[in-house]
């Protein structure tokens, strides 16, 4: 049993990176966490040593391990992976999804639907907190739910990854705006009904723009970021 002890606390920290409970940049420390799953220290960093060959942080000398944060060419390769993998998944999944998955994708859009509406009744309100959290994870749902429809489990192992970069590695976000919500709740919409129609076409080039889009406010994050970064504090404060 000692030995599938590594693995258990491996999934447990892949789990709340997922989550998005350790931000990019945030300092895994050994000891703290040892200490909050009652073991010693060597099979944490046996987890760490994988979660680091996943590419998730990096390992500093007597400092633990630092979540890994996204650079501009990083998230330009990431997101060009997941538009790979999930135009492809979409066109066969508009072959493939069964009933209780397009009411799978239904019930999500609704859960994400409902969430904007009470979280946001203003126009320019942000989501925040829980409700940001649920909405991320109905979103990350609605697009496993279509990849794994695709009948590929290697191609839904792949994806997987890939989200999990994508929402680790993001620039940190404290809010969602309502109008970009909004954006993302419709072309979610519009994928559901080529997936119901069964239009192949419709539902690779819908996701390819969706992922595009994600591409796209990343970017334009990582940059805003590095521009505060590399203000005097004058600027800044002004």
């Amino acid at each position: 049993m000692a030995t599938l002890l590594p693995e258990k606390i491996y999934n447990h920290l892949r789990k709340k990176l997922l989550a998005g409970e350790f931000h990019a940049g945030t300092r895994l420390d050994y000891k703290k966490i040892s200490t909050e799953l009652g073991v010693s220290t060597t099979p944490v960093r046996e987890a760490m040593g994988k979660l680091a060959s996943e590419g998730l942080v990096d390992l500093v000398p007597r400092a633990g391990a630092i979540v890994r944060k996204l650079g501009e060419q990083e998230a330009v390769q990431l997101y060009g992976v997941r538009e790979a993998i999930e135009t492809y998944a979409a066109a066969k999944a508009t072959e493939m999804i069964s009933e209780r998955g397009l009411n799978q994708l239904e019930a999500l859009l609704k859960k994400m639907h409902g969430l904007i509406e009470s979280a946001c009744p203003g126009p320019d309100d942000i989501m925040t907190g829980e409700s940001l959290v649920g909405f991320l994870e109905a979103d990350l749902a609605f697009h496993m739910t279509i990849i794994e429809a695709a009948g590929n489990p290697k191609l839904t192992k792949l994806a997987g990854d890939s989200h999990i970069h994508s929402r680790i590695f993001g620039v940190e976000r404290f809010g969602h705006e309502k109008a970009l919500l909004e954006e993302a709740d419709e072309i979610h919409n519009s994928i559901y009904q080529a997936l119901r129609a069964r239009d192949g076409a419709a539902a690779s080039k819908l996701l390819g723009q969706h992922i595009s889009r994600s591409l796209e406010l990343t970017l334009a994050h990582i940059n805003r970021a590095s521009w505060w970064r590399n203000q005097p504090a004058e600027t800044v404060l002004s």
